[in-house]
């Protein structure tokens, strides 16, 4: 039997040990700690760690019976979530030292749920475009992703069981996928956005990066009251196989990655059934575009008037284009968004989940970019949950998952096909 080191748990892994009694909270965090201080120079996956208060925290935990379904687990947050006892600087040097006089919802939510705040990851500037400091823990010299950067990296090399990401565009699912870790986007609005910086409103997505699928039922759960464990399905999914519009931006590695995650989950007796979306769908990334800068140009508009010159020029030259966008483009937009939503949710009522790809390969060498959206931003603009699982690796042997989705309002069974599947996809790279 393999003996692991606290900090290589999973988040439910260790939730039940120290539930059992066979491992401390104080054991676990102090692990993670050691984890951060022995590679966090290289990696750079922190903004800020408050070790001092996660030790005490970790010490009360120990004292109590367990409180919640994540007891004892101590979880990272992308540093446009709010917190009152540690600085929050949005990705951007405007707000530097910025310090929030009340927590965001999701860390209340977690904190009931026994969770301990181990500190803040680092983000891109207002979870946008502009590359962050964070490096790919498999390869420095590769982008971890963004924009939820940091989170992916700190629970791709086991600084943390858990963190929490948002995606306006592919900033949970494309980094989960570089770095190998199990990335949950909820159906929109399903994670209260409380407290967390906005960038576009109908589009910002609160969700997670752990390494299980397992793990989000346990977050579901302390957000939601949801239920803890994961509703299997009764027979072999049926699983639509779907290139998607956007085939050609696959390079040859997703490709490979897509076709064996077909044929492992066909082996193990999915119903596999090949979708081709209409073509209207083609304008789904362009309308995430229209949405995500019309409104971040009025979400940023303090930042804009009193601090421009503060803004990276990445950011200026994706968002200044908006300020041409009319108020009837955006209309015209969120009508159409509208309409392709009801048509997926149709399509969707066929089948369990989609199979799509989560990347465009894996993870793009040197820091210019955080990697294309185009295999996320469409799935953002539906409002569909998504989830990313690991898979198979590319030329780099850097790591590439595949992405399932359902229609809206179908998150519990998108994790229930997703835990039927995990297990299967890791299998077959083993």
């Amino acid at each position: 039997m393999i003996i692991r080191a606290p900090n290589e748990l999973s988040a439910s892994e260790a939730a039940k040990q120290i539930a059992a009694g066979k491992l401390t909270s104080t054991a676990l965090v102090t692990a993670c700690l050691d984890r951060i201080e022995a590679r966090d120079d290289d990696v750079r996956a922190w903004e800020t760690i408050d070790a001092e208060r996660a030790l005490a925290t970790a010490a009360k935990r120990d004292s109590q019976a367990p409180r919640g379904v994540l007891h004892g687990v101590p979880v990272g947050l992308k540093d446009i979530i709010e917190t009152k006892d540690l600085p929050t600087g949005y990705g951007s040097s405007i707000y530097k030292a910025h310090q929030p006089s009340i927590d965001a919802a999701c860390v209340v939510l977690m904190e009931n749920a026994g969770a301990i705040i181990l500190g803040k990851t680092v983000t891109t500037e207002f979870a946008f475009v502009n590359p962050s400091r964070t490096r790919n823990p498999h390869n420095l010299a590769h982008s971890p992703g963004g924009s939820s950067s940091g989170s992916a990296a700190a629970v791709a090399d086991q600084m943390v069981p858990v963190a929490f990401g948002t995606q306006t565009g592919g900033s949970i699912i494309r980094p989960s996928s570089f770095n190998g870790v199990v990335g949950y986007k909820p159906g929109f609005g399903s994670f209260s956005y409380s407290g967390i910086k906005v960038l576009a409103g109908s589009l910002c997505t609160l969700g997670a990066l752990a390494r299980s699928v397992q793990d989000h039922a346990l977050v579901r759960s302390a957000m939601l009251g949801a239920r803890p464990d994961i509703v299997a399905p009764g027979r072999p999914p049926k699983i639509g196989y779907c290139q998607t519009p956007w085939w050609d931006h696959a390079d040859e590695d997703c490709r490979k990655v897509m076709a064996s995650a077909r044929d492992s989950l066909a082996a193990k007796g999915a119903d596999i059934d090949s979708v081709e979306l209409p073509d209207s769908f083609g304008a789904l990334p362009d309308l995430n575009r229209v949405i995500m800068t019309y409104e971040g140009l009025r979400s940023l508009a303090p930042e804009i008037r009193d601090s421009s010159d503060l803004l990276s020029d990445a950011l200026k030259e994706a968002m200044w284009p908006a300020k041409e966008l009319a108020y009837d483009d955006y209309l015209q937009a969120l009508k159409t968004r509208a309409r392709l939503r009801r048509e997926f949710d149709a399509l969707m009522s066929d089948y369990d989940g989609l199979l799509v790809p989560s990347a465009t390969g894996e993870a793009p060498e040197g820091f210019e970019t955080t990697g294309d959206s185009i295999f996320n931003a469409p799935w953002t603009t539906l409002g569909t949950p998504c989830i990313t699982l690991p898979h198979g690796v590319g030329k780099h042997n850097l790591p590439i998952g595949v992405q399932l989705t359902c229609g809206r309002y179908s998150d519990e069974q998108l994790l229930g096909v997703a835990g039927w599947a995990e297990s299967i996809l890791q299998g077959a790279t083993d």
